[in-house]
């Protein structure tokens, strides 16, 4: 079985990531990774450039993003379809519409239903500086998120992430 990164944040993540997308997709390939997934903080700044990175270095490109809910919380989101990178691309301009700060952006839980089609969201332990969305704090709409639940594994020296079945105390949810 393969490692896959889900959850890896290039340069254009200030002071999140300190590799450019073609860096991070050359040492995927170096690494023999099947695929790698790119979620820079409040935007897909770098998905154009790690796309075409990836695909030459025959490394499968994950798009996403890592929204900051209203609560301050932090909310992993990969695309699994056009529609949903269409649906991405709309909650991160709503937010950044309504922040009066550049940079800055805030999602609101009642926008997800609306914009969930094709997405699927990260739910895990959190990493230092931010605070990821707990499963508890999530709307209590049902018919927004689905059952299916994976396990984030973490390593503690390196923080890497492994996804594994089914684990109460971390989830990916597709909604």
């Amino acid at each position: 079985m393969s490692y896959v990164e889900l959850h890896a944040n290039s340069a254009f993540s200030f002071l999140r990531g300190a590799s450019f997308p073609e860096q991070l997709a050359q040492v995927a390939a170096e690494l023999e990774m099947p695929a790698l997934g790119l979620l820079d903080r409040h935007g897909v700044y770098g998905s154009q450039r790690f796309s075409v990175a990836a695909r030459e270095q025959k490394v499968r490109p994950i798009i996403g993003a890592e929204l900051t809910m209203e609560d301050g919380s932090v909310l992993p989101v990969l695309v699994a379809s056009r529609l949903g990178y269409a649906n991405l691309c709309s909650l991160l301009t709503q937010a950044h519409l309504r922040s009066a700060v550049k940079g800055e952006c805030a999602v609101k839980w009642e926008e997800l239903p609306e914009f969930a089609q094709g997405l699927v969201v990260l739910f895990g332990s959190g990493s230092a500086g931010w605070q990821p969305a707990v499963f508890g704090s999530l709307p209590k709409t049902p018919s927004t998120f689905s059952h299916r639940s994976y396990h984030s594994v973490w390593q503690a020296a390196g923080q890497s992430r492994a996804a594994s079945l089914r684990s109460p105390e971390s989830t990916i949810l597709v909604i």
